[in-house]
């Protein structure tokens, strides 16, 4: 056990002189970023600065690299392969999730290498599942990824079961280990039943599967199923139901058993699915794929299929099992994220997996700064609310009409919110203005995307936008920077939803680009990034040194086992068996003796006091 503890504490050691490193290396960049905020720095300084800078990059990766007695120390749980790799001018982090712990007995849940959850690796970035794929059941579909009717899994047991009122019988579902074995057992021992019986319970139908319950038919009567005392099984598989309830004439189906998908589970099984996959356009750092998702048979098919474009990006089912996620490995350029889109239909809709919809929060725009407004400000004469001075952009169309949009708090919550709130806008200043609401309508781009801002055919000239009132809301809404196309009539945003790893390579990068771009608010914002990845260091360092603590205090601990343990073996070969005879039988009369005296005194009472 030694050996043991002595191998976690010299990982643990790499790791934290390794932190520490990193921890320096950070503060170092940091003070650069700063001295380079001073306004009288130019832009050859700053791109001399920059090559500092990459020099600080390559010396991370190296560290990222770094190995200790169990191999590299930032690799999770496989720590035989590097974890982080150069990958189209970014940083791909492919270690894995979690860390490698080693048996330490009491401390055998300290982990001795960190994963992607550290601030080094982070696979921060992703494009959540926001669809819950609603998988029917199928007879593959393993027990253990069923929620159950209780929404709290599934635990097999014994079940007993009574028809009209007879004498009930047991159903044992212990051996089950899916879903079709479960049915096959209701229905072996249904029939069983039966024939011993000689009674018909059911009916053509049997027991089957009906989306996402069992389906029991009971031809005539009533069979009413019961658990054991102190067994759910009944309950878990939605056989037993509160009030009871008897499968019959009015009852078929079983509590919904919310299966969770699996990398099996069947395309044509997702009920989530209305229309036939098809599509999707894929893009991460900086290069784009397009995937055909058509021949997909299971889930499997899909990750395998978007996981092969060798794009740097895993595909993962979500904790609750409902959906999908698409993980960025890549730490990249500002505008270089990872982002899905349409190429046609609703292929990416369906899944979960566009990257945005009209439900997707602002907050995660512009790398997770979300959008800012101008709000508040009121008139200095009259102290009132002030419209004008609380517009935050204008949309001027074709023909030179301008379209003031004031954007509230409520409205910058969604992408839909803001849509909806420029709608609304614009309708209102079309009408007052004798104009045809057609004139201009907000949307989400059907494919690409982006906000789009589409005037009527009728109108000639380009749709402008520009910001007011020093206002940042439609340069971090993308959409001074758009694409006008002169066939449609429609200025396409940016793609502000693009999300990126929130690790130490990132915002090294971002400090670098910004110093070539001579960029001063980039720079503010890496330095910004930069000092929030100390603060994680730092806890990671506190937490590792924590670990190497409690390793320490065991093997002192351990020492003076071991050492207790050679001085009694010590003092049992050297004893003198004679005067240990003689000593061990001194000690059983004195034992004796006490004894008796105590037996003695418990007899006495208050009567043996007196007279």
């Amino acid at each position: 056990r030694l050996s043991n503890l002595a191998y976690a504490a010299d990982a643990l050691d790499v790791l934290d002189s390794t932190l520490g490193e990193a921890t320096d290396l950070l503060n170092e960049a940091k003070s650069l970023a700063l001295e380079q905020m001073n306004t009288g720095t130019t832009a050859e300084e700053r791109a001399n600065q920059a090559l500092v800078v990459q020099s600080l990059i390559d010396s991370m990766e190296r560290m990222a690299n770094r190995e200790s007695i169990v191999g590299y120390i930032f690799g999770g749980s496989r720590p035989g392969i590097p974890p982080v790799e150069s990958f189209h001018g970014g940083f791909r982090f492919v270690g894995e999730r979690g860390g490698l712990t080693t048996d330490l007995g009491v401390l055998r849940g300290i982990p001795i290498t960190l994963g992607a959850d550290n601030v080094i690796g982070s696979m921060s970035a992703r494009v959540e599942g926001a669809v819950d794929l609603d998988p029917e059941l199928s007879e593959e579909t393993r027990v253990s990824d069923l929620r159950g009717a209780r929404g709290l899994g599934v635990t097999l047991g014994r079940v007993k079961a009574s028809f009209d009122g007879g004498e009930p019988f047991d159903i044992d579902l212990s051996g089950a280990d899916t879903v079709g074995d479960v049915v096959d057992q209701i229905e072996a021992s249904i029939r069983a039943y039966e024939d011993e019986n000689e009674v018909t319970i059911l009916g053509a139908g049997g027991v089957s599967l009906n989306g996402r319950s069992i389906e029991i038919d009971v031809s005539d009567g009533e069979l009413l199923f019961e658990d054991l005392p102190g067994g759910i099984t009944g309950q878990d598989l939605g056989l037993v139901a509160s009030p009871a309830s008897a499968f019959g004439s009015t009852r078929s189906l079983t509590g919904d058993l919310q299966p969770r998908i699996s990398w099996n589970t069947p395309i044509d099984a997702l009920q989530a699915l209305s229309d036939p996959l098809g599509t999707i356009r894929l893009t991460n750092n900086g290069t784009s794929a397009i995937i055909d998702l058509s021949e997909a048979e299971t889930l499997d098919d899909v990750r395998s299929l978007i996981e092969g474009t060798n794009l740097g990006v895993r595909v993962e089912i979500n904790d609750d099992g409902t959906g999908i996620n698409v993980v960025s490995e890549v730490a990249g350029g500002r505008g270089d994220g990872l982002a899905i889109e349409e190429v046609s239909g609703t292929t990416a809709e369906q899944l979960g997996i566009r990257s945005m919809t009209l439900e997707t929060s602002l907050d995660v725009f512009n790398d997770g700064r979300g959008v800012q407004i101008v709000d508040g400000q009121i008139d200095p004469t009259t102290g009132l609310y002030d419209t004008e001075r609380n517009v935050d952009f204008i949309i001027t169309l074709g023909d030179g009409f301008e379209i003031p949009i004031d954007l509230r708090p409520d409205d910058v919550l969604t992408v839909g919110s803001v849509i909806d709130a420029i709608n609304e806008q614009a309708e209102a200043a079309l009408t007052e203005a004798g104009r045809s609401t057609s004139d201009l309508v907000a949307s989400l781009n059907t494919t690409t995307n982006g906000i789009a801002l589409t005037q009527d055919s009728g109108i000639s000239g380009a749709l402008a936008v520009r910001a007011d009132n020093n206002s940042p809301a439609a340069e971090q809404l993308g959409l001074l920077d758009g694409t006008w196309n002169d066939t449609t009539g429609t200025l396409v945003g940016e793609d502000r939803a693009k999300s990126r790893p929130d690790n130490v390579f990132t915002h090294l990068i971002d400090l670098r680009d910004a110093l070539n771009a001579n960029d001063d608010f980039g720079i503010s914002l890496a330095a910004e990034k930069l000092d929030e990845s100390l603060s994680r260091i730092v806890e990671s360092r506190a937490l590792v040194a924590g670990y190497a603590r409690r390793v320490s205090d065991e093997s002192l601990r351990e020492e003076d086992r071991q050492v207790l343990d050679l001085q009694m073996r010590s003092e049992l070969r050297d004893l003198d068996y004679a005067e240990a005879a003689s000593r061990f039988a001194q000690l059983q009369t004195q034992l004796q003796a006490g004894l008796q005296t105590t037996a003695q005194l418990s007899r006495l009472s208050l009567l043996d006091f007196l007279g």
